[in-house]
């Protein structure tokens, strides 16, 4: 299935996942583009009694599949009235159908944990998994949206920091939103630092393609000194409605230290911008669409 065009969430049953439907059909119906809703089906993998118990209507593995997304379809339409819903129940596990869901989409949205995670860990291992292969922008939901805030986006003067502004652009043209591009100067000694003129250099690139696209949206600017650029990036993220950043990654690493740092402790909504597409490496077969809704 091609969802070109198209806000995807993924969605498990779990809490976090449903504040990702509720923010994502927000989002989408903002934007004028549908929305889908996906969930990662294991079932078919480990068994073939799929359908109803004899005798029991509407029992069985499938139509609680199916349930599962007709309540997260209604979940989508109660908090964006009149948005275009989809819905599609795809086998595989859900690091591998999101990965590939994300291959067509706008914008995959998850939430910071799903059923699986462990209690106590920050960001769950298939949401961290994507924002490191994914191949569109990946926004992990940790709270309800908070519409008076600023979008923001921080800089570093990389190609993937540009994809980010790209990024925070479309949603401040969504929402109607201020747009804040900030970069954080580095000084730890006067021999290391990044000279003010260098960290300007970089601020004012992010401004200017952000004003080269954004239209007549609100573009401000803020240069931030410290010793730790996440710790001020995400002080900074306190009064933002979300946090944008680009990774410049080109390899089949993890995030780099700041996106990392951020994403896991972000006081609210992260998305990142992954310059270059690395699809996750995995011997599972490539995941089935078996219904759609």
């Amino acid at each position: 299935m091609d969802f070109s065009g198209q806000i995807v969430v993924g969605h498990d049953d779990s809490a976090e996942s449903a504040t990702a439907v509720r923010w994502a059909a927000q989002l989408a119906k903002a934007s004028g583009k549908e929305l889908t809703i996906v969930h990662a089906w294991i079932w078919p993998l480990l068994t073939e009694n799929l359908g109803p118990v004899d005798g029991v209507a509407d029992s069985g593995l499938r139509n609680a599949a199916k349930d599962l997304l007709r309540r997260a379809a209604e979940l989508a339409e109660v908090a964006a009235p009149g948005v275009a819903v989809n819905t599609a129940l795809i086998t595989g596990q859900g690091r591998t159908v999101l990965s590939h869901v994300s291959e067509s989409a706008d914008l995959l949205v998850v939430g910071s944990r799903g059923l699986g995670g462990f209690l106590g860990m920050l960001l769950g291992s298939v949401s961290l998994d994507l924002i490191s292969h994914a191949g569109c922008p990946v926004v992990v939901i940790r709270a309800e949206d908070k519409p008076a805030q600023p979008v923001l986006v921080g800089v570093d003067g990389s190609e993937a920091g540009l994809d980010a502004v790209d990024t925070g652009v479309r949603l401040a043209q969504a929402w109607n939103a201020p747009l804040e591009i900030v970069h954080v100067r580095r000084a730890i000694s006067a021999r290391s630092a990044q000279t003010e003129e260098d960290a300007q250099q970089v601020l004012d690139a992010g401004v200017a393609r952000a004003r080269e696209h954004g239209g007549d949206i609100e573009v401000t600017s803020r240069l931030i000194e410290s010793r730790t650029v996440p710790r001020a990036l995400l002080e900074a993220a306190q009064d933002a409605r979300i946090i944008v950043l680009g990774y410049q990654g080109t390899g089949r690493r993890r995030l780099g230290s700041t996106a990392h740092a951020v994403v896991h402790h972000a006081p609210g909504n992260a998305a990142i911008i992954r310059h270059v597409h690395v699809p996750i490496d995995t011997d599972e077969p490539k995941p089935e669409i078996v219904e759609e809704g």
